[in-house]
């Protein structure tokens, strides 16, 4: 009895993990105007029935996308810095990190940027908010563990640079959505950084 609930436990974890990929997928063709119960059960290959066993209704679905895009960022972001190597040069890897996967993903962008995104207020904006802020940390420790090591200039205020990137990234999304060509976004935000990087290293 025990191993057939956690049978079925994991089997309604793999069903609701194909039920966010196909919403997020949804949104990425359609925009969160067009996510309806209707279209994700479409787009996940089940009936609506099926993802009405899931989920109570539409808010429930995104707010477990958004638990699931939070999650996915955090995670590896954390990943990436924890790895070997000098400070700056992981940092890198997690901005490129980050804007693969929204280029990969352009649902991310039309979902958080939208009136039914993270402006929408209530717990939806709080899983979001709380993600960010693990991000930011992030980064902002790298950059401290970059300035500990003389690697950037003195003077350079971690968490307000942490932001500035953030709203670099932000700015390059917001520029590719209306054309969204993966390598587009992932080439801007590298030469972005880049730029940026060269700024900040000590001479």
């Amino acid at each position: 009895m025990k191993s057939q609930n956690v049978l079925e436990k994991k089997v309604t974890h793999v069903r609701q993990a194909e039920i966010v990929q196909a919403a997020l997928s949804v949104i990425g063709r359609l925009g969160v105007s067009g996510l309806t119960i209707h279209e994700v059960a479409l787009s996940a290959g089940m009936s609506e029935a099926n993802i009405y066993r899931h989920f109570r209704n539409k808010q429930e679905v995104v707010k477990a996308l958004v638990e699931f895009i939070g999650g996915q960022v955090t995670s590896r972001a954390a990943q990436l810095a924890g790895s070997s190597g000098k400070p700056l040069d992981k940092l890198e890897k997690v901005i490129l990190a980050h804007t693969e996967m929204i280029a990969r993903n352009p649902g991310i962008p039309r979902l958080l940027f939208s009136d039914g995104g993270i402006a929408t207020g209530g717990r939806i904006a709080q899983i979001m908010s709380s993600r960010i802020e693990s991000l930011l940390d992030t980064l902002a420790g790298l950059l401290e563990a970059a300035a500990t090591e003389g690697a950037v200039r003195e003077g350079i205020a971690s968490r307000e640079t942490a932001v500035t990137i953030l709203g670099m990234i932000q700015f390059s999304v917001l520029r590719w959505i209306g054309n969204q060509t993966e390598g587009k976004l992932v080439d801007e935000v590298a030469l972005l950084w880049g730029n940026f990087r060269r700024l900040l290293e000590r001479q």
